[in-house]
């Protein structure tokens, strides 16, 4: 009754200029927050002065080719993010599953190979998780921890020298296409489709955004903050694995040591998108923006032939500027509420 009362008494005069604040202030947020959308379509269009074949499918299906092994951990480290935690482990356990298939490619056929290297990842996310979730251990100390860990122990375990793939068809995820695409890009694109499903479909994916939000809150509404946040560590342990698989039928061995910076480009790719790495916000179509952006940026570097270093560099800039803009939409938002 009484909101009905003070909206008949409300001299139009005085709420007419707050709806049309509010209206300004929202296309403002949305405006920033598909800002990364932006960046993408600038840097395709300087692709594409740079190098007019870039539209190609040919182009773009080697851009994806590439970018596949890293964009699988993207799609699990997604979800970490969201949930409020971190995960600097990725790149070697990815290390742990390439050297792992192809040691078992010597034994059985592929798919039992790639059976045993996907529970080979589980067990190693769920180390993380038990740390994180029951010893109470910092994210980023556990991980941090745990990588240092699993990269050694691939270490001793091959003498630090890449492991032969056997021949007959273990390569097939990036010899085998469909469509005129390697397999590896197909899965990249199922991953991501049911990335999205999982966190904007499910109640699981309400419940990665709840804890990420605010985690005692979700605790105290029932929530199993435990086993949600150490889902999150072992799909994303096993995603490494599979992207280890990737990798190694794409070169045809198990290296030990390939992915130093898969870690730093996993989690860039998805701040880049515009997932927040406070929390609680984030997308899996925003990941998918990052790892466009991060390939159209490697094959725009390939093109004008610049070193790696300064590859790092531009990569470092970006995600600077990623982050700054995440914070600025923040405040933005907050100043808008207030």
């Amino acid at each position: 009754m009484s909101a009905t009362i003070d909206r008949d008494t409300t001299p139009e005069s005085t709420v007419t200029p707050k709806v049309t604040a509010n209206r300004r202030l929202n296309l403002r947020e949305r405006a920033a927050s598909l800002g990364m959308v932006w960046v993408l379509i600038i840097l395709v269009i300087t692709a594409i002065i740079l190098n007019p074949r870039f539209l190609n499918p040919g182009n773009l299906i080697n851009l994806l080719t590439q970018n596949a092994p890293v964009g699988i951990i993207a799609v699990g480290m997604t979800f970490i993010i969201i949930a409020g935690g971190f995960d600097l482990s990725v790149a070697a356990v990815l290390a742990i599953g390439g050297v792992s298939y192809a040691t078992l490619s010597h034994m059985m056929p592929a798919g039992p190979a790639i059976l045993i290297t996907l529970v080979i990842g589980f067990l190693l996310g769920l180390i993380n998780a038990l740390l994180i979730t029951k010893a109470k251990v910092n994210a980023f100390i556990a991980t941090l921890a745990t990588a240092s860990l699993f990269s050694g122990l691939t270490l001793l375990y091959t003498n630090s020298k890449p492991v032969s793939m056997a021949p007959g068809g273990y390569d097939f995820l990036s010899d085998a296409d469909f469509l005129g695409a390697p397999l590896s890009v197909w899965l990249l694109a199922v991953l991501v489709a049911a990335g999205w499903f999982a966190l904007s479909k499910t109640v699981y994916g309400r419940g990665i955004y709840a804890i990420g939000g605010n985690n005692e809150a979700a605790r105290l509404a029932g929530l199993p903050v435990t086993s949600l946040r150490a889902s999150t560590y072992v799909l994303t342990a096993m995603l490494a694995a599979l992207a280890g698989i990737v990798l190694g039928s794409v070169i045809g061995v198990g290296q030990p040591g390939v992915a130093v910076g898969v870690t730093l480009n996993s989690i860039a790719i998805v701040i880049i998108g515009g997932t927040s790495l406070l929390g609680g916000e984030g997308a899996m179509w925003r990941t998918l923006i990052g790892i466009l952006i991060f390939g159209t940026i490697n094959n725009v570097f390939d093109i004008l032939a610049f070193p790696q270093a300064t590859q790092e560099v531009a990569l470092g800039v970006i995600v600077l500027a990623a982050v700054s803009l995440d914070a600025y939409t923040r405040s933005r938002k907050r100043s808008g509420e207030a």
